[in-house]
């Protein structure tokens, strides 16, 4: 067991950012969001999932909604989401779970840990942030989804009882979009220990990789730090573009997501284009107008200023219609095998799909077969 305080919280987040593909929450929301976790606790306790014992009881609590949605606030919510799946289930649970690594769901979940005293464990439930609840392991896993509940800041409570993640995930969304203006809290998945360290249940010690990160980032030569540190844990990345500048981005709340697309152009003949549903769902790659490869999540695309600035898809956005200039790196990382399943790329196809019919990967090359590609 260890513990972060709010210096630890911030580096964190950055580092978060970067594993978010594009998601994940903005930044300047999970600073916020540290702020109110101060106000109940200047430290959180943090355990590994080897230091869980058969009896712990633990529940995943999360954010839901779009980045870029309206008086966005998380404070109590989290709390309410602990005791109030603690009334539905029956249960006391000691500890919390994040459902992904990202700026806003890896500081969520802290909020409970810190109003109730109980640890937060290091790791998530995919090694990156997701646009829906049913991709991560939990929902692979077929954890119980029965008793899961939304829940807004002024605790008004939305008992769900779906049959499965995918029902989840829409019944969640549909309470998010309709009643709580793209934004609430979800607390779900009550799990024992002994579920959460069954094989590829749990995706450990994100947390930490994100504080790691987010200690590179702050670093004369942060793309390289980035690097050594993320092919520890991600032995699979290649460089998409070290200096590209964003010359195109658009994006519209819709559904309970942030909706849009992003094109970049680097100085070797590059462009890439960006899809993302708040997270990076597809990227397109042409040199000098030929098309060349395409990325598909699961695999993430990683991106930060080349200054080393925390840069998500939202953030990019905002700056992008201030008229500021951007420029970013992106970075291809080969997604965990715990969540890179054929169902997986599926549920991503389909929600491109769903979100773009404009989108299209014909002519190109999944970038794994071109090895010499990228650097």
């Amino acid at each position: 067991m260890y513990k972060i305080n709010k210096t630890d919280m911030q580096t964190i987040v950055n580092g978060a950012s970067f594993l978010a593909s594009g998601g994940g929450g903005g930044v300047a929301s999970a600073l916020d969001v540290i702020d109110n976790i101060t106000h109940f606790s200047n430290e959180v306790s943090v355990v590994g999932v080897e230091e869980l014992h058969s009896g712990d009881e633990l529940l995943v609590i999360c954010g839901v909604g779009a980045p870029d949605a309206p008086n966005l606030n998380f404070n109590y919510s989290a709390g309410f989401g602990l005791t109030g799946l603690q009334e539905m289930s029956g249960k006391t649970f000691s500890h919390v779970l994040p459902i992904e690594v990202g700026a806003m769901n890896s500081m969520i979940p802290l909020l409970a840990c810190a109003q109730y005293n109980i640890p937060f464990v290091d790791g998530d439930g995919a090694g990156r942030s997701v646009p829906q609840m049913s991709m991560c392991t939990y929902a692979l896993k077929g954890f119980p989804t029965q008793e899961t509940l939304v829940v807004s800041e002024t605790d008004v409570q939305f008992p769900l009882h779906p049959a499965n993640a995918r029902q989840m995930e829409r019944d969640v969304r549909k309470v998010v979009s309709n009643e709580l203006h793209n934004a609430g809290t979800v607390a779900t998945w009550p799990i024992s220990a002994q579920q959460l360290t069954a094989p590829a249940a749990f995706v450990p010690g994100s947390l930490s990789l994100a504080r790691s990160l987010g200690v590179a980032m702050a670093t004369q030569n942060p793309l390289e730090g980035v690097r050594a540190i993320i092919g520890n844990f991600y032995a699979d990345n290649r460089i998409i573009t070290r200096k590209g500048r964003v010359i195109a981005a658009t994006n519209k709340v819709e559904d309970g997501f942030d909706v849009g697309t992003i094109t970049v152009q680097d100085e070797a003949g590059m462009t890439v284009r960006l899809y993302f549903v708040n997270e990076s769902l597809f990227a397109t790659i042409d040199y000098h107008g030929q098309p060349s490869a395409f990325i598909l999540g699961p695999d993430m695309i990683c991106c930060m200023g080349v200054d080393g600035t925390p840069m998500t898809n939202s953030e990019i956005c905002s700056r992008f219609e201030s008229k500021q200039s951007i420029e970013i790196c992106l970075l291809w990382v080969k997604a965990l095998d715990t969540i890179r399943t054929p169902g997986m790329f599926f549920q991503y196809l389909t929600l491109l799909t769903q979100k773009f019919s404009s989108a299209s990967w014909s002519g190109y090359t999944f970038i794994e077969d071109i090895p010499d590609l990228l650097d």
